[in-house]
């Protein structure tokens, strides 16, 4: 049985190397408006840069509620 937290990371790692084999802006921002979409990433509301599922607090602010 797979826990919450194996989901988040193994979630965490697919979207790590489908952004790193990316090779393009544009294939950036559609693999991380994706990963969004999917939960597999969220946007921190200060800086606004995505964060894996698995963080929980960026620009020392907590992840916001989905």
């Amino acid at each position: 049985m797979i826990t919450d937290e194996e989901e988040r990371e193994a979630r965490a790692t697919a979207i790590a190397q489908l952004l790193g084999s990316a090779e393009t802006a544009t294939e950036m921002n559609a693999l991380t408006r994706v990963g969004i979409r999917s939960g597999f990433l969220w946007r921190c509301p200060s800086c606004k840069e995505p964060q894996y599922a698995n963080r929980d607090a960026c620009c020392d602010l907590p992840r916001p509620a989905a």
